[in-house]
């Protein structure tokens, strides 16, 4: 009884947030549906250590001034693998002008590490294996991108993988909010 009344509170609390007008059918794509959500508020502070160099310690904070692309993803989530291919494409083009974290969460390294290798990924990931970060962000599935602008503020927050249209969209809203590029990479 108790699980069926945390589940509804759950589902209301989503709802409550969520504006149905925003979700995205992926009509035409075959593709699971999507959830593009607006903004506004500061994006929530984290540090973790780095994926691929575990001494060193990565924090959201070290990307301030910058416009920044926040992925949460797994090794073991279907769509991120999807999604890899086309992120580290964009980073790889724009990557002076726009940074890229990825936070693996929920996972193991040895798995992350080895998606990382798979998807030839090179930006920047954190490893958070118990999921504190994704929690801090009141995400509800994977994979998930946070659009930071460079004050700190949440552009945007799409749910599922990207779509290569979504992906420019977002990328372009947030060069827009870039007073000038930089070509700093942590």
């Amino acid at each position: 009884m108790k699980a069926a009344i945390a589940l509804v509170l759950g589902a209301a609390a989503v709802a409550l947030v969520v504006q149905p007008s925003l979700v995205d059918n992926a009509s035409g794509s075959g593709g699971a549906p999507q959830l593009t959500t607006f903004g506004g508020g500061p994006a929530p502070a984290f540090s973790l250590p780095d994926l691929t160099y575990p001494t060193r310690t990565l924090s959201l904070s070290q990307f301030r001034g910058r416009p920044v692309l926040v992925n949460f993803w797994a090794s073991w989530c279907v769509q991120c693998r999807k999604e890899a291919p086309l992120l580290e494409a964009t980073y790889r083009r724009v990557g002076d002008r726009v940074a890229f974290l990825g936070v693996d969460t929920n996972d193991t390294r040895a798995a992350a590490l080895s998606f990382l290798r798979q998807f030839g990924v090179t930006y920047p990931s954190v490893y958070d294996p118990h999921g504190t970060a994704a929690t801090t962000y009141g995400l509800f599935g994977l994979p998930t991108t946070i659009f930071v602008a460079p004050d700190g503020k949440m552009l945007e927050r799409h749910v599922g993988a990207l779509s290569a249209d979504a992906l420019t969209a977002g990328i372009a809203r947030l060069m827009r909010t870039a007073s000038k590029p930089t070509a700093h990479r942590p």
